[in-house]
C-alpha cells in the first residue's frame, strides 16, 4: 500500500488530535495515548520508502503540523494569561517534538526499521529528559503526565518517575505501528503476527497488573501530621494585586480560625498570598508579616507557610533579573516564607521558574529580552532565581515548599525529599488561566509526586484546587475552582526513600546516553555509506 503525500498530512492531523485528547482534562481519553504516535511512525516509513523530492521538509511539515495540534489541544489555557505567550509555548514546543521524529527517519535510513524503533523510543525518552534541565524547559506535555489522573495504574512511577509512563506509552505504540504496518503496508496476513499481539498483550497488562498490586498493598505508616490549608478565592487579573493587603489576609484569618485548633501542626496558604514586594531585610518588622505573626500567636502558636512578593538589595549586579535600586540593584522572588510565632522567619525562593512569565531563555547571554518578559502564572516579571531546595520545619516536621510550577518538575523535588522533607506542600495561584483544564493538569502533577516520593501532598491554591493527597497519589479531599474556603485534615508523613526518590530519572539518563551513541553510529555508518571514511581515513 503505497501514501500519497496528502494522506501523510491527514495521518499527521489524525496523530495530533489522538495526543491532544488523551491528554488529561483536554478530552482524558487516556487509552487513546497508546495509539497516538502510531500516525507519526507510519508518516516516517512511508518518507523512508519512496525517493520523494524535498523528504525532510514534508518529514518536518507533517510532524509539525501533528504537534501544533497537539500542542494546541493541550495548552490554549495559556492564552488567559498572555495572547503572545500562548502563541510562543505552541509552536515553539511543538518545534522541539519534531526532533526525535527527525532524528529517528535519518536512523531509519543508516540502520534499519528495527534499530529505527528503538531509536525512536531513546530520542523521546531523552528529549523529555533534556527538556527538565535548559533554558527552554517545558515538561508540562511530557507522554507520562497523560497517565496522571488514573493513579491506581501508576504506582510504579515510585521506581520510574513520569519517565516510565512515557516508556510504557511509546513501546505500546510501537508495537502495533509494526502490527498495521505489517498487515497494511507489507501486506502480511494477520496470522503470523501471533508473536506481536502477545507481546502486545504482555505490553498492556504487565505494567496494569503490577501497579494495582502496589496499589493495594502499599499502607501508610501512620506518622499523623494535623494541616489546615486555605483558599481565599482572590480574582488574580483584578483583584489580587489591587485589594489591600490587609483585606487579603483577614479573608485567611476568617477561614483558618474555623479550623485551627490545639491540635493543629501547620497552616498553608496560597502563592503571593502577600503580594507587593516586601524587603526581605524587613521582614520581621513588615506590617503585613507583623500581622500574621499576631494571628499565629492568638491561635494556638500554629506555624504558616505563606507565599509572598518579596526583594533582596545588592550592592552589585547579580543576574539579569537584577533591577537598579537607588545606588544598589534589587531582585524579586516568588517566595515561601515559614511564619512561627517566636522564631526567625525562613524564607525560600521558588527555583523552577515559569518560561515567558518569570524569566526568559538564555537571557543572561542575551540581556534585551528581558523586557520581552509576559505574564504566564505565579507572579510576573523576570525573577531572582533560587539558589537550591530548601526544607522548611516546623514542629519537627520537615515540609518541601514548592511554588507552583516547581510541582511538575518530578526529579527537582527529590532534592527536597532527600534533604529531610517528609511531607509535600503545593502553594499555588491557578486563577490566571480561569476556569480552564490548566489549574486541573496542574493539580494533576502534585498527585504524581506524590506517588513517586510516597509523600502525602496539602495543595493550598489561591484559587484553583486546594487539596489533601494520600501516599498513593489518590484525593482525600479538596476545594474546587471559585470556592472560598479552608480544609482541615491529618495526612502522614513518612521519612523512607523510594527509588526514585534516591535516584531522580534513570531511565532517562539511561536514554540520553544511549541517544548519544545512537547518533554517533548513525552518523558513522552514513559517512561510510558516501564514502567518506574510506577517502580521508583508509589508506591505499
Amino acid at each position: 500500500m503505497k501514501l500519497k503525500v496528502w494522506h501523510l498530512f491527514l495521518l499527521s492531523i489524525l496523530g495530533g488530535t489522538i495526543l491532544g485528547v488523551s491528554f488529561p482534562f483536554t478530552g482524558g481519553l487516556f487509552p487513546l495515548a497508546f495509539i497516538g504516535f502510531v500516525p507519526f511512525l507510519i508518516i516516517s516509513y512511508s518518507l523512508n520508502q519512496e525517493k520523494i523530492k524535498g523528504r525532510i521538509w514534508i518529514r518536518f511539515l507533517c510532524n509539525y503540523l501533528g504537534f501544533i495540534l497537539f500542542n494546541a489541544i493541550t495548552s490554549w489555557w495559556i492564552y488567559y494569561a498572555s495572547p503572545s505567550g500562548t502563541y510562543m509555548a505552541i509552536l515553539a514546543n511543538s518545534m522541539l517534538m519534531t526532533l526525535p521524529l527527525g532524528l529517528t527517519g535519518f536512523l531509519t535510513r543508516q540502520l534499519g526499521e528495527n534499530k529505527g524503533l528503538l531509536s525512536f523510543l531513546v530520542l523521546w525518552l531523552s528529549f523529555e529528559h533534556i527538556h527538565y534541565y535548559w533554558d527552554l524547559s517545558w515538561p508540562w506535555l511530557n507522554i507520562g503526565h497523560v497517565l496522571g489522573t488514573q493513579p491506581k495504574l501508576i504506582q510504579w512511577y515510585e521506581y520510574s518517575g513520569v519517565a516510565g509512563g512515557t516508556f510504557w506509552i511509546l513501546l505500546v505504540n510501537i508495537i502495533v505501528y509494526m502490527l498495521l504496518r505489517n498487515r497494511f503496508l507489507k501486506n502480511e496476513t494477520w496470522k503470523i503476527q501471533t508473536p506481536n499481539f502477545i507481546f502486545l498483550g504482555l505490553a498492556l497488562f504487565f505494567p496494569v497488573i503490577s501497579s494495582l498490586f502496589i496499589y493495594f498493598r502499599y499502607e501508610e505508616k501512620v506518622d499523623p501530621v494535623d494541616i489546615v490549608i486555605v483558599q481565599p478565592n482572590v480574582e488574580a487579573h483584578t483583584e489580587k494585586f489591587v485589594i489591600p493587603v490587609s483585606q487579603q489576609l483577614d479573608k485567611m484569618y476568617k477561614v483558618t480560625e474555623e479550623h485551627v485548633t490545639e491540635n493543629t501542626d501547620l497552616v498553608v496558604c496560597p502563592e503571593t498570598a502577600i503580594p507587593w514586594g516586601k524587603n526581605e531585610a524587613e521582614l520581621e518588622t513588615n506590617t503585613s508579616i507583623l500581622s500574621v505573626k499576631n494571628f499565629i500567636q492568638t491561635h494556638y502558636e500554629v506555624p504558616w507557610i505563606i507565599g509572598a512578593d518579596t526583594y533582596e538589595v545588592f550592592k552589585e549586579k547579580r543576574s539579569a533579573a537584577s533591577q537598579p535600586y537607588g545606588p544598589y540593584w534589587a531582585e524579586n522572588y516568588n517566595t515561601a516564607l515559614l511564619i512561627q510565632a517566636d522564631l526567625p522567619i525562613i524564607s525560600y525562593h521558588k527555583a523552577k521558574l515559569v518560561l515567558g512569565g518569570e524569566k526568559l531563555p538564555f537571557v543572561e547571554s542575551l540581556p534585551f529580552l528581558a523586557e520581552y518578559s509576559v505574564e504566564l502564572g505565579g507572579t510576573s516579571g523576570l525573577l531572582g532565581v533560587g539558589e537550591e531546595p530548601k526544607v522548611l520545619e516546623a514542629k519537627g516536621v520537615g515540609y518541601a515548599p514548592l511554588i507552583c510550577y516547581e510541582s511538575v518538575y518530578g526529579d527537582y523535588v527529590t532534592y527536597f525529599v532527600r534533604k529531610g522533607a517528609e511531607i509535600i506542600c503545593v502553594i499555588t495561584n491557578d486563577g490566571w488561566w480561569r476556569d480552564t483544564p490548566g489549574y486541573k493538569q496542574h493539580r494533576m502533577f502534585s498527585q504524581i509526586r506524590a506517588i513517586e516520593n510516597r509523600r502525602s501532598v496539602a495543595r493550598s491554591a489561591n484559587t484553583g484546587i486546594s487539596c489533601f493527597i494520600d501516599q498513593r497519589g489518590e484525593i482525600i479531599s479538596e476545594l474546587g475552582w471559585n470556592e472560598y474556603g479552608a480544609l482541615h485534615e491529618t495526612i502522614n508523613r513518612n521519612k523512607e526513600f523510594t527509588v526514585f526518590t534516591k535516584y531522580g530519572s534513570i531511565l532517562g539518563r539511561i536514554a540520553c546516553y544511549l541517544a548519544i551513541a545512537m547518533l554517533l553510529y548513525g552518523l558513522v555508518t552514513r559517512l561510510k555509506k558516501i564514502g567518506f571514511i574510506a577517502e580521508k581515513f583508509v589508506r591505499k
